[in-house]
C-alpha cells in the first residue's frame, strides 16, 4: 500500500472520529497493512491539514467561592522533564518526550538536518513561549552533556 492510499485512508477514518490505534486497527485487519504506531504518526506530520479528533476532557463541578482571588495567570504545574528514546523513529536522529512546567505534554524529534519539531499529546496543552525557552535551552544542555 502507497503512502497516498494511507492518506486517504487515514483522513477519512480521522475525520469519523477514529483515535490513531483505531486507524491503526482498521489498516491492519481491513487492510493488511502492518504500519507500526510510530510510522503512522509521521505520515500523519507528513499531513498538516489533517487534526486528530480531541478527547472530550471530563467535566469537572465547580463550586462558586465568595472571596476567591482571580489569578488571570496560570500557576505552573510542576517543572520541566525531559526524556530521550534509546531508538529514535525512521526519519529521526533522536527524539524524546517532554513534559512542560505549564502542564503540556510534547513528542519531540531532531531529524537528519538538525531541525528539531514538537509535535503536542493529543489532547494536551500546546507549550508556552516559556516553556519552548526552558524546552530549548534544557535540551541543548543534555545533549552538550552527552556529546551529541
Amino acid at each position: 500500500m502507497t503512502n497516498e492510499e494511507r492518506k486517504e485512508i487515514v483522513r477519512k477514518l480521522l475525520a469519523e472520529g477514529q483515535t490513531l490505534s483505531q486507524v491503526q486497527d482498521y489498516l491492519c485487519k481491513e487492510k493488511g497493512d502492518t504500519i507500526t504506531y510510530m510510522e503512522l504518526r509521521l505520515l500523519l506530520s507528513e499531513m498538516p491539514e489533517t487534526k486528530l479528533p480531541e478527547k472530550e476532557r471530563p467535566k469537572v463541578p465547580t463550586v462558586p467561592s465568595v472571596a476567591a482571588p482571580v489569578s488571570l495567570t496560570p500557576e505552573p504545574v510542576g517543572k520541566l522533564s525531559i526524556s530521550v528514546n534509546q531508538v529514535p523513529p525512521p526519519g529521526a536522529m533522536l527524539s524524546g518526550y517532554a513534559r512542560f512546567a505549564s502542564g503540556a505534554k510534547a513528542h519531540w524529534f531532531i531529524d537528519e538536518m538538525g531541525r528539531l519539531s514538537l509535535e503536542p499529546e493529543l489532547g494536551a496543552s500546546k507549550p508556552t513561549q516559556k516553556d519552548m525557552q526552558e524546552f530549548s535551552v534544557e535540551l541543548k544542555r543534555m545533549l552538550q552533556q552527552s556529546g551529541v
